[in-house]
């Protein structure tokens, strides 16, 4: 894989991951590391929660690479924050934050400069029944800034897409608004196809990375 023609997607297996795949490999060559096999003829399959095993197979495939999209997430489990165990809020952390953390270090050491971190509402405003969530996308929005402020040699921007008609959402959908008031909002609010987010990111990353902006919400960038 050629460095400055190769790239890294986390969570290409499904939903927006799959999408950027297919966008992205118009252009690059992608090294997917998901959950399961994507499209890709260059995978890392591992679960998000073994760091362990990420580790190791993150160590076996010293991949060069210039461009690094994370996407790679989990939404946790649902209810209130007293309710959460502690065992469901390590969960959320490892994939939300610790995972991501191990692979932005992996990918520096190979020698990639711009790194995309798909964000979310949920990183800036608290949702009901969302501890898990809110707090791990957070500390993921954090994470990147203050990666930003320590290697300013890199550059790191945080796009938020909005609403997407992901199995997510529709798990979101799921919820009951009478114990959580606040996913009335994914039922008031249109979804966005996913395919339509990779390709509008996949158009303007390199003007997103011209922008002194650190964080970029899509649905500013166009009316959908």
């Amino acid at each position: 894989m050629n460095n400055n023609r190769a790239m890294v997607i986390t969570g290409s297996s499904s939903g927006l991951g799959e999408c950027l795949y297919k966008s992205f490999s118009k252009s690059y060559k992608v090294l997917n590391i998901s959950r399961s096999i994507s499209g890709s003829e260059y995978n890392i399959v591992t679960n998000f929660n073994d760091l362990s095993d990420l580790n190791i197979k993150l160590e076996m495939n010293k991949v060069k690479h210039n461009l690094c999209i994370l996407n790679a997430g989990t939404m946790g489990s649902i209810g209130q924050a007293c309710d959460i165990s502690d065992d469901e809020f390590l969960e959320a952390l490892k994939v939300n934050v610790l995972a991501n953390k191990i692979i932005i270090d992996w990918s520096i050491l190979n020698g990639c400069k711009y790194f995309i971190g798909i964000s979310s509402g949920a990183a800036t405003k608290n949702y009901d029944g969302w501890l898990n969530y809110c707090v791990t996308k957070s500390a993921f929005r954090s994470m990147l800034l203050q990666y930003q402020k320590d290697l300013p040699r890199l550059h790191f921007k945080l796009i938020s897409p909005g609403i997407l008609n992901t199995s997510m959402n529709k798990k979101i959908k799921g919820i009951d608004v009478d114990l959580y008031p606040d996913m009335n909002k994914f039922h008031e609010t249109p979804s966005v196809e996913p395919q339509k987010a990779s390709e509008l990111i996949y158009q303007k990353y390199r003007d997103f990375f011209q922008s002194d902006k650190l964080e970029i919400d899509l649905r500013n960038e166009v009316e959908w």
